[in-house]
Order: C-alpha cells, then structure tokens, then sequence
C-alpha cells in the first residue's frame, strides 16, 4: 500500500447541525465531500470527535463519507478525539499521526484539511502541519467557496484550495529561529536556517529581504571563525552599510598576514612584523579577539574564552614590543633588549635556534623599558596576570583538565578583559593608539531590515 500511495489526506470531520424532525442528515454536500473527491486522495485519515456525553461527536459520519466516496476499509482510518476542544491533546495527536505517516508512506504527498471540526481542531491542524518541518512537508488545504448575502457559502461554488502564502509563512517561523540563534551569536545556525526558509517557493518580495541577511550571517561567521578574508569577500558587496566593519577587517587581516610570515620566509631588510606600523590600529585586533571571547561566554563556551583571552593578552605585549620597541617575541634580538637584560637573556639563548618569549616573560621584558607608556601598568597588575594564568592553565585547552565554569569565568574571564583593555585605554590616552571604531559583531539586529510584516 505504501508504495502505490502517491497522496494522503488528512481530513478534519465536523459535526453537522440537527436536521429538523423527520428529515435524513444529508452530507453530500458537507465541505468534507469536497475535499474527499477534488484531493483524488489514495489514502484517508478521517479526524472525527467522541466527546463524553451527553455530547456527540463526528467519529460515526467516518464510513458514510468513506462509503459516499468510494473508498475500501483498507483506504482509510478514524483517529477519534476524545476531547475535540482541548488544543494541546489534539495538537499532540496530530504532530504523532504526521510523523507516523512520513514512516508509512515515505514518498507519498501529504494534505492536511482544517475546513471541518472544532475551532481547537483546526487550529491543532495547522499548527502542527507548520510544525512538522521534515519531509515530505505537510500542505495545508481547505475548502473555500463564494459567500452570500448571510456571509454563508454558496452551494456549488465550494473548492479544495491550497493555502495562499504558506509558504512565506513557514519561512518566516525560519527567520524567527534564526533569530534565537543570532542572540547567541551562532550565525552558521542562522545561515543554516534562512538557507532553509530560501528554499521554498516564498514570495520575490521575501526572497530579496531575506538573501542578504543570509550572506551577513556567512560573512560574520567566517569573521567569528577569523577566516577574515572570506567575511571581507562576502561583505564587500553590501560595504555601504558596513564600510566600519571592513576597515576593522582589513585592519585585521593586516596583523594575521603579519604573523603569518614565517621568518624563512621574510626579506633580510623587511622584519616579520614591518607591515605592522603602516596600520592605523594594529591594536584592533586585541579589541577583536575580546569581543570573540565574549561571544564565546554568550554561547556558554567558558573554556574557549578563556583561550582567547589569553590570546589577547599576548597579543597586545607582542604589539607593544614590536611597534614601541622593534622586539618580536618569536625571534629575539637581543640587541634591542635594555642592556641591563641581555646578558639574563643571552643565556637562554640555544644554537640553531631563535629566543622566544612566552606571555609572561614578555610582560616583564616590557616593563623594563623606561620610556615604555604600559610600563607602570605592567609592573602594577603583575600580580593580577599571575592569578589569572594560574585560572587559566588549569583549564581544558591550557595544561590541565579543569573545565571553566559559569563563575569562575565571571570572575577571571572578565578579570583577563578588564586588564586588557585598561592596557589598550592607556596607549590611547598617551597617543600611542587611534583606535577604530569597533563593536561587538550583530546579533538579531541583521534581521531587523524585515517589515513588521514579514516578520
């Protein structure tokens, strides 16, 4: 049966006024007939109430339609409600038949009629038809016809339609879920869902208003994952709303493509880190990986954040040795140490191999300096650093295997922010920073070009 089965009809089943005394109850021209002979249905699933007495239900009309219309015993079944007025219950029964008829008949086109019944059936209808997103997707019908003077239809003039905009209006449950995912920053997610809502046959007018949005949530989540020239490609063509945000990008892919290069790679009279000071605000970037920590705590991810915000951290000291003093800390020469430091220095140094310098180490070397702006600041939070990377190199994705918890990231994740950016605050107060513009990444706001309608 399965496989022959090309449509199934799930027909809601109302219950018919009395007839006056000595009249048979005529059903022939109940909507239901309709639906039953214009679905050309090779499967029926009648929903029909048997509500307590003294009440009476729809379930006995059940085989006189299926026998009005010709359908076999094996053409057709009765789920009976028992309580057809209570939403939930035939809401749950619904959601439960549709997925149990995906099972039966795999291949099969799945209609869903709402005309008949109780207002609480009905509405269980098309709530769960909406909700049943897997396919085959279940298309909601009716029966509609022409209305006369008493707003009551015209015999005759009745149809099983489809319904209009059903699909712009499942898409836009889409968009209302990418927004929940936008909230948390998961824009793969949200990409993921308005490719889903794209899909559909929805309205151009839709279509138009919800492309771009999914290219912002790809461009913002290769940015997220700092595939920066990925974001900036897919960005560009909307640059009129967001040229901040691609100067910000171009800043930044400057100061990856300088610590890219490896140092066989570099020209003798070019160091790694040269291209750093043609920048305007290499110092963005330290700003941009604390913004992508606290995306990280947004989603829960405590231990990813930390993670970068120790990146940050090192960032920020490996920036300031470099432009406040020509140091790179993954090839140090010494020569550029304060003189009191090199001989300490030069003793760690290995043949072959060059000097590193690892955050701690680095935060000292710079605080060395005397001309150095962060110089008091350093030597003023060393005790805080200390405690903070003790936190930290307990956790996961350090040396240890101590989770960051919810707690311990409000207190030594934003202890590691805060340090942070009082060191970025300092150098702009002592001119030794023109920092960009630069905010947190969007989250729902990226939706907020949709009208109120097509929301």
């Amino acid at each position: 049966m399965s496989t022959s089965t090309r449509r199934v009809l799930v027909l809601n089943v109302g219950k018919p006024e009395k007839p006056e005394k000595r009249e048979v109850l005529d059903i022939s021209k109940r909507p239901e007939v309709v639906s039953l002979r214009q679905s050309q249905a090779d499967y029926v699933v009648f929903i029909s109430s048997r509500p307590a007495e003294p009440q009476t239900g729809s379930y006995s009309l059940v085989d006189r339609y299926a026998e009005l219309v010709g359908l076999s015993p094996d053409q057709y079944e009765n789920l009976v409600l028992s309580d057809p007025d209570d939403l939930v219950d035939c809401y749950q029964r619904l959601v439960r038949l549709f997925q149990d008829l995906r099972r039966r008949f795999p291949f099969a086109e799945l209609l869903a009629d709402y005309t008949g019944g109780t207002k609480s059936m009905s509405a269980a209808m098309v709530l769960a038809a909406l909700d049943s997103e897997q396919s085959p997707e279940i298309k909601l019908r009716f029966v509609h016809g022409q209305r006369g003077g008493q707003a009551t239809v015209i015999p005759g003039t009745e149809s099983f339609v489809a319904v209009s905009g059903i699909y712009d209006l499942r898409a836009r449950r889409l968009v209302f879920r990418a927004r929940d995912a936008l909230e948390h920053f998961h824009y793969a997610e949200a990409d993921r869902l308005l490719g889903l809502a794209l899909q559909r046959e929805i309205s151009s007018s839709l279509r138009d208003q919800l492309k771009p949005m999914q290219d912002l949530c790809r461009a913002f989540d290769a940015w997220d994952r700092y595939e920066l020239d990925l974001a900036a490609t897919i960005l560009t063509p909307y640059r009129a709303k967001w040229y901040q945000r691609l100067e910000v990008l171009r800043q930044l892919q400057a100061v990856t493509e300088a610590f890219a290069v490896h140092q066989n790679q570099q020209s003798p009279d070019q160091p790694r880190l040269a291209g750093l000071e043609q920048l305007r605000d290499p110092y963005i970037a330290v700003e941009d990986l604390l913004l992508n920590a606290e995306r990280r705590a947004a989603q829960n991810r405590y231990d990813d954040a930390m993670a970068r915000v120790y990146r940050a951290l090192e960032l920020l000291i490996q920036l300031r040795l470099w432009l406040g003093h020509h140091i790179d800390t993954s090839d140090v020469d010494l020569a550029r140490l304060p003189e009191a430091q090199r001989e300490r220095y030069a003793s760690r140094v290995e043949p072959g191999r060059p000097l590193t310098l690892g955050l701690l180490q680095a935060w000292d070397l710079l605080s060395d300096f005397s001309d150095e702006p962060l110089a008091d600041w350093l030597r003023a939070e060393r005790g805080r650093l200390l405690d903070w990377a003790r936190h930290r190199n307990h956790s996961l994705l350090a040396h240890g295997f101590r989770p960051i918890t919810e707690d311990m990231w409000k207190t030594y994740g934003s202890l590691g922010i805060d340090l942070c950016r009082r060191g970025l605050q300092i150098l702009q107060e002592k001119q030794k920073r023109r920092p960009l513009k630069h905010d947190q990444l969007p989250r729902a706001e990226l939706l907020s070009e949709l009208t109120e309608e097509d929301a």
